[in-house]
């Protein structure tokens, strides 16, 4: 009987993890039995990926992690007492538990409660660290026999975590109680070192891509208007302002591009007003939510990706930025700001360009030297896809992550 995984999110399917899914259809692929704990379950067929959940029948694998309890304060103690009493083979660790923790509520019972059915599950698989209660407590006072995996992302890395979550230590139980911390680039491994993460539990392994749904683009004629592209969540962390300033520049110098950006969020009235300030709205496309295939459909027509992932106003970076990879898979040549994980996801000079962030000037300079160097286009698209195959490939990983599982 193979092992069974259950992966522990917090709202799921979001639109813009979709490398959470990407990890819950490779264990699928590897022969694993699949669960995901979520808190919040969302639209599922307004997501992106509804045609993966379809084919890998992710939905079936959900389970509500609701503990039933009554808003009742008499009811919720009266239930809270029964159950106290169902689970009295187990008092050895519920004391425990109520020794370790800071927080002494009645919670906890029910916690137990819902946790006794998943006691002796192989593997739990944390995405994002901060989505780790109470697995980090049950394992901790001996409850849960699993293996815990946590893969970081990012955010779950600089604190204060959502702008809330203090680090006092918040870590100290999961590093202690896990058997593998994955990182998705060094960048991130030396994230969790300044932590206090044991480095002999740090495992770097990149999100995979699928190789087989990318393609090589096929090269424009000349004269025909250079197309550039940015794909990703709208907010200030993903940077597509500076995006915008370069078409500006690129417009003035006389230069026929279309700039298409896909991705929604809350930064899209500011980036549309930007937009509507510099006159360029003949050269910018905005996209909204696009789904894998349509994101394929609109790298294999484009010609340069723009990574523009900067540093937010938090301190957060990007940590890895898998778009990035997929651009390259499709035979496209980047150019990025240095931030965070990105110079990671390409190889400087051959498959793109790196500049310092939020350096217009060098920004632009490098776009235009794709623009008018076509070979030059051809011959990073060439080696970002060779990069690709080598580094974020589903072959390249699969050994790494049946290591971690096994």
């Amino acid at each position: 009987m193979s092992k069974t995984i259950i992966f522990k999110v917090w709202k799921f399917p979001k639109l813009s993890e979709t490398f959470v899914v990407n990890q819950i259809v490779l264990a699928k692929k590897l022969g694993y039995q699949v669960k995901v704990l979520v808190e919040e379950v969302l639209e599922i067929k307004e997501n992106a990926n509804l045609d993966i959940f379809k084919q890998f029948k992710i939905a079936d694998s959900i389970i509500l992690e609701d503990y039933d309890i009554p808003k009742n304060r008499i009811w919720r103690w009266i239930k809270g007492a029964f159950l106290l009493f169902k689970n009295i083979v187990y008092w050895p660790g519920i004391y425990k538990a109520f020794r370790f923790t800071k927080k002494k509520n009645i919670q906890l019972i029910y916690q137990f409660d819902f946790y006794r059915k998943f006691r002796n599950i192989d593997i739990f698989h944390i995405q994002f660290g901060n989505n780790k209660n109470p697995v980090d407590l049950l394992k901790k006072c001996g409850f849960l026999k699993s293996n815990i995996v946590v893969s970081f992302h990012g955010h779950d890395l600089f604190f204060p975590i959502n702008n809330r979550i203090p680090n006092n230590g918040y870590y100290n139980d999961l590093f202690a109680c896990s058997s593998y911390l994955i990182a998705n680039t060094p960048f991130l491994k030396q994230k969790l070192l300044e932590l206090g993460a044991p480095e002999s539990k740090i495992k770097i392994i990149p999100v995979a891509i699928d190789l087989d749904l990318f393609c090589n683009k096929k090269l424009k004629g000349p004269g025909e208007e250079i197309k550039l592209i940015t794909i990703g969540r709208l907010d200030e962390l993903k940077g597509q302002k500076y995006g915008i300033h370069a078409v500006y520049d690129l417009v003035k110098k006389g230069y026929d591009v279309r700039y298409i950006i896909a991705g929604s969020g809350n930064n899209i009235s500011n980036l549309r007003q930007k937009v509507i300030e510099l006159k360029l709205e003949k050269h910018i496309v905005f996209k909204g939510m696009v789904n894998p295939s349509e994101v394929v459909k609109l790298l294999k027509y484009s010609d340069i990706f723009l990574m523009t992932s900067v540093r937010n106003s938090r301190g957060e970076v990007e940590s890895q930025g898998l778009v990035t990879a997929e651009a390259q898979a499709c035979g496209l040549p980047v150019v990025a700001f240095r931030s965070g994980g990105v110079p990671h996801t390409l190889e400087e000079d051959r498959s793109g360009f790196l500049c310092e962030e939020k350096d217009i000037t060098c920004f632009v300079s490098k776009i235009e030297t794709l623009i008018l160097d076509k070979e030059l286009r051809k011959t990073m698209g060439e080696n970002g896809r060779e990069f690709v195959e080598k580094n974020f490939s589903e072959k390249s990983v699969i050994a790494r992550w049946n290591k971690v599982y096994g």
